[in-house]
């Protein structure tokens, strides 16, 4: 069986479509559907009488009425913005005054850490020369910058070699011992 007649089936008979054989054998024994298709045709027919009863609306002043509140509420707005901040600001002027103030404390800030950190002077202090450079013993001083091998392996390295050595560096500068 089939089952009962579908919501599409009860539009299609209003509409005066037709049925299939098999489904108007069903409306007919079938007093659910029977019942329901009873209450359709009473309701359909209040609701066409009802049609002729309702006039039809005057479109232009519907049109009118809803752009006169559409403007009011905007006058609504614009007049509380002004009355909270003032003055009247628009959204770009907010967004580049809102940037502003941004760049401005981080300039601001930055500043106040550079001065807070550089020496009292505003001289730089010279870095420490190895100790074969501070003997100004010529030799040394030659077997020392000589080694640049040195310098083009440390270029070479890979980050995880180069994090290691960083570690190495690190625990001497400590004095304890590096463990990996």
């Amino acid at each position: 069986m089939f089952g009962h007649l579908k919501p599409e089936d009860f539009v299609n008979l209003i509409e005066g479509g037709a049925l299939p054989a098999k489904r108007k054998s069903h409306l007919d024994s079938c007093s659910r559907c029977g019942t329901k298709w009873t209450s359709m045709l009473a309701m359909h027919a209040e609701v066409t009488s009802l049609a002729a009863d309702i006039p039809e609306p005057d479109w232009t002043e519907f049109r009118s009425a809803v752009r006169d509140r559409l403007l009011s509420r905007s006058m609504q707005r614009a007049s509380a913005m002004r009355r909270w901040t003032g003055w009247s600001m628009q959204p770009g002027a907010a967004w580049a005054l809102s940037v502003f103030v941004a760049v401005a404390l981080t300039t601001g800030a930055f500043l106040w850490n550079r001065e807070r950190t550089s020496s009292p002077a505003g001289v730089l202090e010279p870095l420490p020369l190895h100790p074969a450079v501070e003997s100004n013993d010529a030799d040394t001083v030659k077997a020392v910058w000589s080694q640049t091998a040195l310098f083009d392996e440390l270029v070479q390295l890979g980050d995880a070699e180069e994090e290691q050595l960083r570690q190495m560096i690190a625990s001497a500068e400590k004095g304890t011992p590096y463990r990996q």
